[in-house]
């Protein structure tokens, strides 16, 4: 700051100096400003696309939309309005197709989609969860989150930031919502959508909001409360809306890109979007534009009247006068600039340190911008190596490679759930998530050590495996004693028929079979009860099953449970063994506790049996287990994954998030259907490598 009041100095002892100069560069600014006031430019190509061949529905197309993110999309006195619909309508007027918009929840716009009551689904915002369920189009429109804060309270909020604790408003299972859980001293409270969290922070229910900055923008304009709440500049990531279509219309979602282009080639786009969203940010730029032309043209107008006024000395003086106050007066205003400026960096660095997550920023050449304490200590540094190409910081550059360049070109987010890293012999394992910064300038790293966790779910699922195979023990005792006793009935008899041709014929023949179906009990229940390394092979769906059913058949016999089992040859699937003969005893066990638990209830009505099938559908492999036992209720369904919850008197509730996670780790996905006192039906599905 003293540098520039020293150049303001400087000017007004050079003043006199440089007039002449400014004489020549007047004329010159004059020209240039002259012809680019005047001068503007007109669209010089129109795009166009064949109407032909196009491949798009002929019935109308059902479309739900979540009615509570204004300016997208919202209802106003009973009317559903918003630049997103009306975006969509002219992207569908355009391509010729009838709609029916829809508004529901966005929970409920899923499970509709899901369930083929929806074909399109407005202002989604991208999750890889969904990416194999449904197709996403171009970004429709591009906000960012913000953090935003009374503007009566802001000092004092940044003051107690990670020292006392705070209240945010944050939407429910968002971005956001995780970035918010890792600031210490945080306390949030969670909203179903964008406008309800905007209303908890008017509502006095929170300390400061972390929203989509459109949507407080135009709640708090329609209210009036612009002036009353302050934008922090400390926080802000991107954030896209997009349309999400099914997967079998790839047609549709060309047509629907290529019109979103042509309509923003059109200037159509730009005409909805100022229609309904009023961004901050570009009139903040368009003002600093605008101030730049006015500052310009003052300047040009001051050299002339300098000029002009420059044979008389008393005119001079008064002119370079008022200059100089004009720019004392922006040095103040730069001084004021420079310290918002740093308050807002130290609450930034606030929360940066204060994340129990290591984060590394990188500029777009892959250069490290940034790094807190606990990035430093992944790398075994001791200062932040700002500058440093992150090719040369192990493990960044493992997680980096062939993926920082992805990010920046795609603009999308890319994650690791489980990366292994050997660092000085220690064996780690973390989770992390590249994604990019804003307009590409860049992309942050947040990386997580999972070592503990993944140790943790290894031992649980090992005492789930041990707990099964109790009960495998307690099945297979009868059946082992059943042979046993008929080698020992033959045993007795031999010395009184050693001579009976019909009786060594019979012994011949019953014990070596009953010694090979002991043998063949025992080999795999050790096999099943032998701790192995993860190790995925190429393996038989039959023979993985077969191994599987052969321990229950004493248990499933015991309790007059019938057994029908379909097994297709020749289905190989890529999997490790033992976790899947796991994850097979697992849902057998279930399906005999839900039929013992309907029979309890209702009695022997019906005939209670489990069908276990394996074969090819489509691409996948399934391998699928009914039962008829006691079902489950919606609610029961919804919750069947979360870890210890359970609806057995003596269950654990690890058995099902456990199976997930191994089905998961194979590649697979698990897929469960169940109605009450009907049954219950899990199917898994794997890529084929039959050939």
């Amino acid at each position: 700051m003293k540098t520039k009041v020293g150049l303001v100095t400087n000017i007004q002892k050079k003043s006199s100096t440089i007039l002449k100069r400014l004489f020549v560069y007047g004329l010159i600014l004059t020209v240039l400003l002259t012809g680019f006031v005047f001068l503007g430019g007109e669209k010089i190509a129109q795009l166009s696309y064949a109407n032909q061949d196009r491949g798009l529905p002929e019935s109308v197309l059902r479309i739900g939309f979540d009615p509570t993110l204004p300016p997208y999309q919202f209802v106003d006195e009973g009317v559903y309005k918003g630049f997103l619909l009306d975006l969509s309508k002219a992207i569908f007027s355009k391509l010729k197709v009838k709609t029916e918009f829809v508004p529901m929840p966005m929970t409920e716009c899923l499970e509709a989609f899901n369930s083929g009551k929806l074909d399109v689904i407005l202002g989604l915002r991208y999750n890889a969860e969904y990416a194999e369920l449904m197709n996403y189009s171009d970004s429709l429109v591009n906000s960012t989150i913000s953090i935003v804060m009374p503007t009566d309270t802001l000092e004092a909020t940044k003051d107690i930031l990670g020292v006392k604790p705070v209240l945010i408003a944050v939407e429910r299972d968002s971005v956001e919502f995780e970035y918010v859980k890792n600031i210490k001293k945080a306390n949030f409270n969670n909203a179903f959508n964008q406008e309800a969290v905007v209303e908890l922070l008017l509502m006095n229910r929170a300390d400061m909001m972390i929203c989509v900055r459109h949507v407080a923008e135009y709640i708090l304009e329609e209210n009036g409360l612009m002036g009353a709440y302050t934008f922090s500049n400390s926080y802000e990531t991107p954030v896209d809306y997009y349309m999400a279509l099914r997967k079998n219309n790839e047609r549709l979602l060309e047509q629907v890109n290529e019109t979103l282009r042509q309509l923003k080639l059109d200037g159509e786009y730009e005409i909805l979007y100022n229609q309904w969203i009023n961004d901050k940010n570009l009139e903040h730029q368009k003002r600093i534009e605008f101030f730049l032309k006015l500052l310009g043209s003052i300047v040009v107008l001051a050299v002339f009247v300098i000029i002009l006024s420059a044979f008389l000395s008393i005119s001079l003086k008064r002119r370079v006068d008022e200059k100089t106050s004009e720019l004392s007066e922006i040095n103040k205003q730069l001084e004021n600039k420079i310290v918002e400026i740093k308050n807002t960096n130290e609450l930034k660095n606030l929360i940066f340190e204060s994340s129990p997550r290591s984060i590394v920023i990188l500029d777009n050449l892959g250069c490290v911008s940034a790094m807190n304490v606990h990035a430093c200590e992944i790398c075994g540094l001791e200062t932040v190596p700002i500058g440093a190409s992150v090719e040369t910081l192990f493990p960044l550059n493992k997680m980096a490679e062939d993926r920082f360049q992805s990010v920046l070109k795609d603009g999308e987010s890319h994650s690791e759930q489980a990366f292994e890293v050997n660092q000085d012999g220690q064996v780690r394992f973390y989770r992390f998530v590249i994604y990019p910064l804003t307009n590409s300038s860049g992309a942050i790293i947040t990386i997580e050590d999972i070592t503990e966790e993944k140790i943790l779910k290894e031992q649980v699922a090992q005492r789930e495996k041990n707990t099964a195979l109790m009960r495998i023990i307690s099945g297979i005792a009868h059946e082992i004693r059943n042979p046993m006793t008929s080698i020992k009935t033959y045993a007795e008899l031999l010395p009184r028929k050693k001579d009976n041709a019909e009786f060594q014929r019979q012994i011949a023949k019953v014990v070596p079979n009953e010694v090979e179906r002991v043998n063949r009990l025992i080999e795999n229940l050790i096999d099943y009860s032998r701790p192995k390394e993860r190790n995925e092979e190429r393996a038989d769906a039959k023979m993985l099953v077969e191994s599987g059913v052969l321990l229950f058949m004493p248990t499933l016999r015991s309790n007059q449970i019938e057994l029908d089992v379909s097994l297709e040859s020749g289905l190989y699937i890529r999997v490790d063994k033992d976790q899947m003969k796991q994850v097979i005893i697992n849902l057998i066990l279930n399906a005999i506790d839900a039929i013992l638990e309907r029979r309890e209830q209702l009695g022997d009505d019906i005939v209670y049996r489990v069908k276990i099938s394996a074969k090819k559908l489509d691409s996948k492999i399934v391998i699928s287990l009914e039962d008829n036992g006691i079902g489950m209720t919606d609610d029961e369904l919804k919750n069947i994954f979360e870890l210890f919850y359970t609806t057995k008197v003596r269950g654990s509730g690890i058995g099902m998030p456990l199976s997930r996670q191994m089905v998961e780790d194979n590649h697979g996905d698990i897929e469960i259907s169940s109605e009450k006192y009907v049954g219950t039906q899990v199917s898994l599905l794997f890529e084929d490598k039959s050939n």
